[in-house]
């Protein structure tokens, strides 16, 4: 199977949707939904580092390209933090480091797959 040059640029939307994902979180601690829409973010960034790391693997993009991947998945974070009304401070104060840890981990994965192959 032969990917497109652009397949990596999918970690981008992903984190998007994870990101907008926040907009969901129940501001109540007890509510039903509080701890299924967290899972649902682990698996959605989860699942975004994997993809992401595979089509690295599959097109070993130089670092050139996986630095502006990271710049554009940074500008793909701030966009729902400003743009997302939080229904509790928690959820507000958590999003960053969920956020900016998952584009890091991406970074990070990209690097070592770069430098393994």
């Amino acid at each position: 199977m032969t990917l497109p040059s652009y397949a990596t640029y999918a970690v981008v939307p992903l984190h998007l949707i994870a990101g907008f994902l926040f907009a969901l979180v129940p501001a109540s601690v007890y509510h039903q939904a509080y701890y299924a829409v967290f899972g649902a973010i682990v698996l959605t960034l989860l699942v975004t580092v994997v993809v992401y790391g595979y089509t690295v693997w599959q097109l070993q993009s130089g670092f050139a390209v996986l630095w502006l991947q990271f710049l554009l998945v940074l500008l793909a974070v701030a966009v729902p933090f400003f743009t997302v009304d939080f229904g509790d401070a928690w959820t507000a104060i958590v999003y960053l480091p969920i956020m900016g840890g998952s584009a890091l981990g991406c970074v990070l994965v990209g690097h070592a797959l770069r430098f393994m192959a």
